[in-house]
């Protein structure tokens, strides 16, 4: 075994022997069994509630369950007329002691309610002010399917070519009810043997979970944390902006690949873009790749395609520039026979012998049929009347037509419906047993004949690729042969599209494809299809697809291959994970983030996942990254485009992407396509964004440590206050910023501000909260708020985030005073975070009865690799007038200034060591 063989090797079994947090249970006075029921006091006001018809528990965890030791609950139990009752601090639980599983009839949960009667649950009970959970993705989400509610799920909601529904969400964890509900009846189990998960036993029990409370969101957030798992940090520089590119399909040895759009658009050309965005000095991170970076399309391939001609040359390219690469990845896709990995692929003869399955025997008869088609359009749908499948059709006016391309595209752009493709083989006198016709993509139906005869084919859902038939008995050897084929167009045209077309004496082989939930499968597909792109500098993975890939009764596909990603790249790299995914579910959090997939590009939509975001916290689900400017609309109007854009950076992830048009239009998500004001939009708002990551990497390690999510609902800081739950289109970023999107063309926004005082965080205009007010915004504004006392913490401008050492930062202070923020550093990539390897440095911000106002940094807590020993400080003052005078560390000073335009004193703060104070004070 090689030393790479080796790495990989050592990184799965770290991947695979990775409990999903084993605990053994502690027996203790919080069980209390009653017949084949259990109830599990975990916490006074979180209880667990069995039923094993056979009367056997689980006491392992789950997919989805982690922990199972937790500390004892003082429970009090008695009997009363037949009824189990038993009391918590918080809780009270009745159930008829001969009821069986559980229904409304035979189990109750009370719990107090301080403005009212008690709150009460049962079985079956639909939670009318439950404030809302995800969707699996936003697929295909346009104006047309959203609701005027938006804490409800799009209707009629399906995901285009497969045909699925998506299905609505289920209720999140947040709700005016106060309580939360979780069915882990069919979950897998985890096996300390194998290491792995295993199906549960059928028939399924109840295995329920019951978070009860008042209106104490943040507690229910943690609670589900503690049991579930919680919020990993994430690498720091996934704060920063994102860009995608290569939005198209690679097929070599197509029309398409050979013509000189798609040959243009290559590593060069995206290399120029990149050196565009940092000559027009507009900061990122993270280079995304679609579609294009490997071979086959759909079909799978992990060999770089030629669009790439020298990969490690371009790896390295990206790397002395500070950009990140993620890839895009489709492990599975729902409702399709996809292709996970081409037998042309390189990596194939290792991967077919590592799952112990045999190569695919190569045929002995291979005949070219690709050349020598004509073609006939049928616009009225007479060919089978006609018998246009006829041997002896007299076919002498159809024109020449390649296989290559649909036919839209050679010379029969209006030819929507049905065409006609014939052709005549000769084949020699003596054949084989076996002979197939293989059509590599046939877009989108057809009917074969052979000599005048229909023939059966096989079919596969979309992506349609390779079919076959068996044309044996159908043919004629020593003589010409007649095919004829009836296609039905698709969205992408019609036609044959690509090869192979052949006839050969062999089925093709079966297709190569990964069930994720077998330990064996994950370990091959990651070993040697991801860690060699790994080991040679990819980042992160784009796990896209349709709903997973997993085959295992009750386990949800998404959330394990999402797990399978995460765990292996962070085995591999000893560093912290990140990948982008669908969401998969409860436990979802772990294994962050979220792409939210393909919306079309609309008002209602930029609408909808303002609110959607902020919705995300209510199943704990941080990092939610959108198509900013939408998927499905190529150049739209700069309106739209720019509004996105404001919402992008105050959201989770800044993540530019469009629709597969790149190599005709080019990627219309890049600023020039608006000329000098999208440069100069997208300079201004991706520069704020990174110049905010202290900020907002203060938040991620809230998010880790506390369960609560960076954009929170105005009701999750203000539980008790009814108008926070009319203004789901506007957030909190942090504690301190308060986020209202501009979301339509006419630039005018009401915006709600909380009870107490309020600035504007780019005019510095003082706003009283406890009432809306509206106002018109530029197409360059949006309305941002900060907290009258708040402490923003910033750095300064650079090409991508880590670009310099935050020896400088800047901090900005609002209002009178009266505020505080500890900043939260580390090494930004490592796993040191969680062996206490951080710093924090509290910021105090103070107004003072003789009317000064005051500034005071500590001394930093705590150190990590690359750690600045020294900082200087640029202080920025929001306050109201200029000042008369300025201190640092009690002494007068002359180095600030004051910005009229901006309304802001500037103090500049010479370097000193971080393990001194540091003060400025000023009246």
């Amino acid at each position: 075994m090689n030393v790479f063989r080796r790495m990989l090797f050592i990184a799965l079994a770290g991947l695979v022997s990775a409990p999903l947090i084993s605990h053994a249970r502690t027996p203790d006075t919080t069980t209390i069994v009653a017949g084949n029921a259990r109830f599990e006091f975990l916490t006074p006001s979180l209880v667990r509630m069995e039923y094993a018809a056979d009367g056997h528990f689980v006491d392992v965890p789950t997919a989805v369950v982690q922990r199972r030791d937790w500390p004892a609950v003082n429970v009090q139990s008695s009997k009363e007329n037949g009824w189990l009752v038993v009391r918590t601090s918080s809780m009270s639980l009745r159930y008829r002691m001969d009821g069986g599983a559980f229904t409304a009839d035979d189990l109750q949960v009370t719990w107090a309610n301080p403005k009212g009667a008690p709150h009460t649950w049962h079985p079956g009970q639909v939670d009318t002010q439950n404030l809302g959970g995800l969707t699996y993705s936003l697929d295909h989400v346009s104006g047309s399917n959203l609701t005027k509610d938006d804490t409800q799920s799009p209707v009629n909601d399906i995901i285009p070519g497969i045909d699925i529904p998506l299905q609505p969400a289920k209720p999140g964890l947040l709700s005016r009810s106060g309580y939360a509900f979780i069915d882990d009846s069919q979950t897998p189990l985890w096996d300390e043997k194998t290491a792995w998960i295993t199906p549960r036993p059928t028939p399924y029990g109840q295995d329920w979970y019951l978070f009860t409370y008042n209106q104490d969101y943040q507690h229910v957030l943690q609670a589900y944390a503690q049991l579930c798992g919680g919020i990993p940090m994430i690498p720091r520089y996934v704060l920063g902006n994102w860009v995608t590119n290569f939005n198209f399909e690679y097929f070599p040895d197509t029309a398409d690949a050979h013509t000189p759009e798609f040959e243009r658009y290559n590593q060069q050309y995206l290399e120029e873009e990149l050196s565009r965005l940092r000559e027009n000095h507009i900061p990122f991170d993270t280079l995304v790749l679609d579609f294009a970076w490997h071979n086959y399309g759909w079909q799978g391939g992990y060999d770089w395609s030629p669009l790439i001609s020298q990969p490690t040359q371009f790896l390295q390219w990206l790397h002395d520039r500070g950009i990140k690469l993620s890839l895009n990845d489709h492990p599975g896709y729902a409702g399709t026979k996809e292709n996970i990995l081409s037998y042309r692929d390189s990596h194939t003869p290792e991967v077919l012998k590592d799952l112990h399955r045999p190569l695919p025997p190569k045929p002995s008869f291979d005949l070219d049929v690709s050349h020598g088609w004509t073609f006939a359009p049928d616009p009225h749908d007479q060919g089978l009347n006609q018998h246009w499948f006829a041997a002896d059709y007299n076919d002498h006016a159809w024109k020449p037509i390649r296989t290559d391309q649909a036919w839209n595209r050679q010379g029969y752009p209006d030819d929507q419906g049905i065409g006609w493709y014939r052709t005549s083989v000769s084949l020699p006198a003596r054949l084989p047993d076996a002979l197939y016709l293989y059509l590599g993509e046939v877009g989108q139906t057809y009917r074969l004949f052979v000599n005048g005869k229909e023939v059966d084919h096989s079919h596969v859902q979309w992506p349609r690729r390779l079919t076959y038939a068996d044309i044996r008995p159908y043919v004629h050897p020593g003589r010409p042969n007649a095919i004829a084929l009836r296609v039905v167009a698709g969205e992408q045209g019609g036609g044959i599209f690509r090869g192979p077309v052949a006839i050969r004496d062999v089925t093709p082989p079966p297709r190569i494809a990964f069930d994720l939930s077998n330990q064996r499968q994950a370990d091959v597909f990651m070993r040697d299809l991801h860690g060699p792109l790994m080991q040679a500098g990819v980042s992160s993975w784009w796990v896209d697809g349709g709903g997973g890939a997993t085959d295992m009764p009750g386990l949800n596909p998404q959330l394990w291959t999402n797990k399978v990603f995460y765990d292996f790249a962070q085995q591999f790299t000893g560093q912290r994970a990140f990948m982008l995914g669908r969401y998969g579910d409860w436990g979802s959090e772990r294994y962050p983030g979220f792409f939210t997939g393909d919306t079309y590009s609309e008002w209602p939509v930029l609408a909808y996942e303002v609110a959607f975001t902020a919705r995300g916290g209510n199943v704990l689900v941080p990092y939610i990254s959108h198509d900013i400017g939408g998927f499905h609309g190529a150049k739209i109007d700069f309106d739209l485009y720019a509004r996105w854009i404001e919402f992008g950076a105050f959201s989770p992830i800044l993540r530019m992407h469009s629709a597969h048009a790149n190599p005709h239009e080019g990627n219309v998500r890049m600023p020039w396509v608006y000329g000098d004001k999208g440069i100069a939009l997208m300079r201004k708002f991706f520069t704020l964004r990174t110049q905010l990551i202290p900020y907002i990497y203060t938040y991620t390690w809230q998010a880790h440590t506390l369960s609560l999510p960076l954009l929170r609902p105005l009701y999750l800081q203000y539980p008790q206050l009814d108008e926070a739950y009319r203004h789901s289109k506007e957030y909190f970023f942090g504690d301190e910023m308060l986020v209202a999107p501009v979301l339509d063309a006419s630039g005018n926004r009401t915006v709600y501000l909380p009870p107490g005082e309020w600035i504007d965080f780019f005019s510095g205009k003082h706003y009283d909260g406890g009432k809306s007010f509206t106002a018109h915004y530029d197409v360059d504004q949006i309305p941002v708020f900060v907290r009258d006392g708040s402490i923003v913490p910033e750095q300064e401008p650079s090409d991508y985030s880590d670009a310099k050492a935050l020896d400088t930062l800047i901090v900005n202070v609002y209002g009178s005073g009266g505020g505080r923020f500890d900043l939260y550093e580390d090494d930004g990539v490592s796993l040191d975070y969680a062996k206490g390897r951080y710093a924090v440095t509290p910021m105090r911000y103070d107004s003072k009865s003789d009317g000064s106002h005051e500034l005071t940094v500590a001394p930093a807590k705590g150190t990590y690799n690359g750690q600045p020993a020294e900082r200087a400080y640029e202080v920025r003052i929001h306050a109201i007038g200029k000042p008369q005078s300025v201190r640092v560390d009690g002494k007068a000073t002359t180095a600030w200034r004051w910005d009229d335009k901006d309304a802001m004193a500037i103090v500049t703060v010479p370097r000193e060591t971080i393990r001194e104070a540091v003060s400025v004070t000023w009246r």
